[in-house]
């Protein structure tokens, strides 16, 4: 109930506000970037798909801490340029934030929107610098497909080249790290290519060395199931990764999105709680 009832605050709000508008319309709308400089469109490759925004707090430390963030979007659609809102709240924290696009289902196989966020950290470990962030503390963040994406950059190996840091920590939101078996077709055609299915779970990876995990998920969450993250968050813990899941309670798939923004955070405390993580978090 009290998710329903959030949803209608987010509509209401919404349709007043700015006359009818898409949801990450209404949350860009509430954004101002006076915290923060963007650096837009860079390519981490050739395809225009392959291109990233990073956005710079005004005020920062010398060798900032780094997220790099991957949206959602069931591996199909979504856009870097839909998540000004994210880089806001993260900005807000003293954090330089990159959004990555990547390439997508069906113009290209799972395993290729896989490699384009890791290319994309890899990319932003060689050339943060440049912007005053630290290659050394770089995390990998997302939301839904994109936690899936940035949960295997950051435990699938053979993704990143030896010469590369691996990812300091993982920040995953409601990502889906353990979904067999697959039920919905549009799912099941994308992951279909694969020889061996568990090779598209990120659970299948977790090992030993692996970045600290801070997996958040809504505990009313119907899109992908929490068990997601506390089945990952369990299997990490037991192989000696620093692993947390955390449920929210009255928290759905998108509540823990939107929460991330300025109008909406009393939804979830999902940014003081990545932020937390990554203040504690020490990397090699």
């Amino acid at each position: 109930m009290l998710c329903t009832f959030k949803k209608f605050i987010f509509l209401f709000f919404c349709i007043v506000s700015l006359g009818g508008c898409s949801p990450l319309e209404m949350l860009n709308a509430t954004v101002s970037d006076d915290g923060y400089t963007s650096v837009l469109n860079r390519m981490y490759g050739n395809h225009p798909r392959q291109e990233l925004s990073i956005h710079v707090p005004t005020k920062m430390k010398k060798n900032a801490d780094v997220v790099v963030f991957y949206y959602g979007g069931r591996w199909q659609y979504g856009s870097k340029n839909d998540y000004a809102f994210v880089a806001d709240a993260l900005t807000s924290k003293g954090l330089i934030t990159v959004i990555a696009d990547y390439r997508l289902y069906p113009q290209v196989d799972w395993r290729e929107f896989v490699q384009d966020g890791a290319s994309a950290y890899q990319w932003v470990t060689k050339n943060i610098k440049h912007y005053g962030g630290n290659p050394n503390r770089v995390f990998v963040m997302g939301h839904s497909a994109g936690a899936h994406i940035a949960a295997m950059t950051a435990v699938d190996e053979s993704l990143i080249n030896k010469s590369t840091h691996r990812p300091c920590g993982l920040i995953g939101l409601a990502g889906p790290y353990d979904f067999l078996p697959i039920r919905d077709e549009d799912v099941i055609r994308i992951f279909s290519t694969a020889l061996d299915i568990n090779n598209t779970q990120p659970i299948t990876f977790v090992n030993l060395g692996d970045p600290a995990m801070l997996l958040l998920h809504g505990a009313d969450d119907e899109a992908v199931k929490p068990g997601n993250s506390t089945r990952m968050a369990a299997r990490a813990k037991a192989l000696g990764v620093p692993a947390t899941a955390s449920l929210y309670k009255d928290t759905d798939h998108i509540d823990i999105l939107i929460s991330l923004s300025s109008t909406f955070r009393s939804f979830s405390p999902a940014l003081a709680d990545a932020t937390a993580f990554i203040a504690r978090t020490a990397c090699d």
